[in-house]
């Protein structure tokens, strides 16, 4: 399935074109549904317009749509937010994560939901992967995208509950990724709860597209996009920083309160009866250490 947003113009076409059309019962958020033949086409209170490649569809979407524009294709790529297939929607969720690669420390996910004028906002501010920021932007940033009140979920591991909830997925014989699909999915699903509608579309920084199609159970109608590098869109960015922001916080609350320094210190100089408060025990060095 594909989609296109309509203009008030096309959505008229739309209506006349399509009205001797078998119709049935819209949905929630809909304005029409339609299956007639092959032919699927559903169109959103928000007139964003879902279709199938059919080949009949596709011959009367051509005279719906204004020619001078391109609709949606999943494969166009261009730089930021300018991919048509995002700009079509009126939100859009981007979620990421940090402090999985790092034996110290919390693991916090992130995801954010914005609207076109807010991801304009964020991209004034000067939001970006926060990989590419030094410790005080990101402080910074993060003030200036709380003062904005974007919409975001986070969930903040420690490293002890993170250890709890790994040894839960180990015993079911699943590993890191599983977990991480069902950390992001349970952010991003929350976030869906606070909307009133469908005309969304997810981005995610791509880690393991199969286990999180597996976790994330939503209206297959929401467009799922799992992308590398998906820091380059904006809602990424920001989840990005956000989940930077409060992995630093919770860090520096851990050394004050266990007094060690753990990007200076070595593993072996930590009291292994603290060890599961402070790192993630199932990384290689900490269990080489346990041993």
């Amino acid at each position: 399935m594909k989609s296109v947003k309509l203009d008030d113009f096309e959505v008229e076409r739309f209506m006349n074109i399509t009205r001797n059309l078998h119709h049935e019962k819209p949905h929630q958020y809909e304005q029409v549904r339609i299956k007639d033949n092959g032919i699927v086409f559903i169109l959103y209170n928000s007139k964003k317009l879902v279709y199938n490649e059919n080949p009949q569809t596709v011959d009367l979407l051509s005279l719906i749509v204004n020619k001078k524009r391109t609709l949606c294709n999943k494969k166009q790529k261009t730089p930021n937010n300018s991919a048509c297939n995002i700009q079509s929607y009126t939100y859009t969720i981007g979620s990421d994560e940090t402090g999985k690669g790092e034996w110290f420390g919390p693991l916090v996910v992130c995801a954010v939901c914005t609207s076109q004028s807010e991801n304009h906002k964020l991209q004034q501010l000067g939001v970006k992967d926060s990989k590419k920021l030094s410790l005080n932007q990101i402080i910074d940033l993060y003030h200036k995208i709380e003062k904005l009140g974007i919409k975001h979920e986070i969930i903040a591991l420690k490293p002890f509950s993170y250890n709890k909830l790994y040894a839960k997925f180990k015993k079911d014989k699943k590993n890191l990724n599983h977990m991480l699909a069902y950390l992001h999915s349970k952010c991003i699903t929350n976030l869906l709860k606070q909307l009133n509608t469908h005309d969304v579309v997810i981005i995610i920084d791509k880690f393991d597209s199969k286990k999180m199609n597996e976790y994330l159970k939503i209206d297959p109608e929401i467009k799922v996009i799992q992308e590398s590098n998906g820091e380059r869109y904006t809602p990424v960015a920001t989840s990005s920083i956000i989940a930077k922001y409060h992995y630093e916080k919770i860090l520096k609350e851990i050394e004050k309160r266990y007094n060690i320094n753990t990007k200076k210190t070595k593993i072996e100089d930590i009291d292994k009866n603290i060890l599961d408060k402070v790192a993630k025990t199932h990384f290689k060095n900490v269990q080489k250490y346990l041993k």
